[in-house]
């Protein structure tokens, strides 16, 4: 690194905001460049005729509340830096959610 050249570090600001997203569902696809996670709100039948699409369908549609597309170089750090954050909430050995990833 030259002398002019310093390392610069990233903090978030919370005096700079954005609208809040919220999803309880995210779909993750990769290629060879880039990996897209695509967040969703996935929402129950709010009908019996929307239970009963859903069951002869097999398909839930979910409204897409957000889709980062992030380049492969940097998915195992995301990958350590979720662990590490999962770790510090519920310890190293927690049992599994029962939750799947796709």
């Amino acid at each position: 690194m030259s002398a002019e050249e310093r390392p610069v570090q990233i903090i978030a600001d919370q005096n700079i905001t954005s609208s809040r997203v919220y999803a309880n569902y995210v779909q993750v696809t990769s290629s060879p460049i880039d990996t897209t996670l695509t967040f969703c709100e996935v929402i129950g039948p709010q009908s019996e005729e929307e239970a009963l699409r859903v069951q002869k369908t097999g398909t839930l549609p979910a409204p897409v509340k957000a889709v980062l597309v992030i380049p492969n170089q940097i998915v195992d750090g995301l990958i350590q830096a979720l662990q590490a954050q999962r770790d510090k909430q519920s310890g190293p050995r927690a049992a599994s959610t029962g939750t799947t990833v796709q």
